[in-house]
């Protein structure tokens, strides 16, 4: 019911990609900018366990508290995006790129989560449906097979890392009925 809420209400604002982030993102600011800026927080009660959710900032101006959100986690949610550009720009170096892309904030966030203590990560692959083609599984390995060897060498051990392909706008493995 509350997806759906926040679907409608994204989409009255013109922000409909956005809904799936608004479950997390309570403040006014980040749902009108679409970025997190604050460690939000959602328990889930499971039948032999409470799991607490933590959604740390991606964007660069935002590490200082993506450091806070990471050093409470036990296992990380490592968001990089399938697109031809932005899945590169993640890996190089730190700062601006000619195209406006924020680069290195995959390679900083790995590494930061992996200093903070956290040594299990999930790799939501995000939007194969834009790759070119759309849900290309060449380009899904192609990110596996990058990403891997640089996880590892960061100390994360292989069996502690899952890859997950998914769409946050269509919300393809990301929610039931996706």
């Amino acid at each position: 019911r509350e997806a759906r809420k926040f679907e409608r209400d994204a989409r009255a604002l013109g922000k409909a990609s956005f809904y799936l982030a608004w479950m997390m993102d309570e403040d006014g600011e980040e749902r009108a900018h679409g970025v997190t800026m604050e460690v939000g927080q959602k328990c889930i009660e499971l039948p032999h366990r409470v799991v607490t959710l933590l959604d740390a900032p991606g964007h660069a101006d935002f590490v200082p508290q993506m450091i806070v959100g990471a050093a409470q986690a036990d296992v990380a949610l490592l968001v990089v995006p399938a697109t031809t550009g932005e899945f590169e720009a993640g890996f190089a170096e730190a700062g601006t790129g000619r195209d406006g892309l924020s680069q290195g904030q995959t390679k900083e966030h790995a590494l930061l989560a992996r200093a903070l203590g956290v040594n299990q990560l999930l790799v939501a692959v995000n939007k194969l449906d834009a790759a070119d083609p759309p849900w290309s599984q060449a380009r899904y390995q192609d990110i596996v097979t990058s990403l891997t060897p640089f996880l590892e060498q960061t100390g994360f051990k292989s069996e502690r890392i899952r890859f997950v392909p998914v769409s946050g706008l269509t919300g393809e493995n990301v929610k039931e009925g996706g």
